[in-house]
């Protein structure tokens, strides 16, 4: 098929279909978007998991299929070429890094253009998070390097996050705790945010991780010390920060039981173990869990620090990180909506090795 979109159930994120997609042409302001390639990552099993309660479901409208069915698509970070354009400003064969469906092309409506990047101005992005709707420009972005294509894909989304959540931990004085543990520490995002807590001072980083994967948490070089998920009674005393990557309820039970009033935040990050997210469990001591989203440090920090700083913060700290990530990073390209379907389908089922990554092309 020349042109399709890969369509998730979304009350049941096992149920998958490839439908053909018939391209619509184009009115005055708008551009067509290629996709070319885009990374897939536990993060976007995260985006589905908890698509209803954030809104991510709500950037790409799935198209009707005349089913019973609630279908969407999963948002991914990519690389997408301009094949058409009826926008000034925007010229075909430009090429793009943002937020993309896992679809062969998305059309959008370029605004606030600059050198630098663009805004789809779409009107069912309106109410959007503004950092999901802008797209870097390739030619005009100082930190584009086409030689690090896929680990930008990779990690820059992700790496986004984990500097936004140690800024967060810092701009809150750690909520006066000296400890901070990370459950699914061999996730990429957590990795990442343990590599830039790992470089403050006085503070101690514990990675919860599953037995298979200790000697490679172990191995990365960022965690003080790691812990298996049934060693977690073991886990030192003091004031604790617990970020929760995994979203299995057991697991943060078991943390907050270990701590109860010495915890001092409780925060979800992600959901790797997606099915666990539904489990019911008792009421836990200590501090209700809380959501971070990443969007609201963003524009908290954009407004104190002012235009430019939060990106060149980024910038800062984003080359020794990557650096360090190729040293353990074996990346798995793939072709097609059958390779997509596939990874989507080990990811979910947590499958897929914490040392490689996946990069795909429809």
């Amino acid at each position: 098929m020349a042109d399709w979109h890969v369509l998730i159930d979304r009350n049941d994120l096992r149920n998958v279909a490839v439908v053909d997609a018939t391209p619509g042409p184009l009115t005055d302001g708008q551009v067509r978007l290629r996709v070319d390639a885009f990374g897939f990552t536990a993060n976007n099993v995260t985006y589905a998991a908890i698509g209803d309660l954030i809104g991510y479901w709500n950037f790409f409208p799935a198209p009707d299929r005349g089913d019973d069915v609630t279908w969407g698509r999963v948002p991914v970070w990519g690389f997408a070429d301009v094949v058409e354009s009826r926008c000034a400003g925007v010229s075909v064969g430009e090429r793009v890094f943002g937020y993309l469906p896992m679809s062969t092309e998305l059309v959008i409506e370029p605004g606030q253009l600059s050198a630098a990047g663009l805004t789809d101005m779409s009107a069912h992005r309106a109410d959007m998070p503004a950092v999901y709707n802008q797209f870097s420009r390739c030619a005009g972005d100082a930190s584009y390097n086409p030689a690090d294509e896929n680990m930008q894909m990779l990690f820059r989304p992700l790496f986004f996050t984990s500097f936004l959540i140690d800024d967060f931990l810092d701009d809150n004085g750690f909520f006066a705790a000296s400890t901070v543990v990370l459950t699914s520490a061999s996730s990429k995002t957590a990795f990442g945010t343990a590599h830039l807590l790992h470089q403050r001072e006085g503070v101690t980083v514990i990675g919860l991780t599953s037995q298979a994967n200790l000697d490679f948490v172990d191995g990365l070089g960022c965690y003080d010390s790691v812990v298996t998920y049934d060693e977690i009674a073991s886990l030192p005393d003091g004031p604790t920060v617990l970020l929760d990557f995994s979203g299995n309820p057991q697991v943060v039970a078991a943390v907050h039981q270990r701590y109860g009033d010495q915890l001092a935040h409780s925060a979800i990050i992600g959901v790797t173990h997606w099915e666990e997210r539904t489990t019911v469990v008792d009421a836990m001591p200590g501090p209700a869990q809380e959501m971070f989203f990443a969007p609201t440090q963003i524009d908290k920090r954009r407004a104190e620090w002012g235009p430019g700083e939060v990106e060149q913060r980024l910038g800062a700290a984003w080359g020794p990180f990557i650096e360090r990530a190729k040293t353990w990073l074996s990346v798995v390209e793939g072709w097609g909506p059958d390779a997509i379907v596939a990874v989507y389908a080990d990811t979910l089922e947590g499958n897929t090795r914490p040392d490689t990554a996946h990069v795909l092309h429809p």
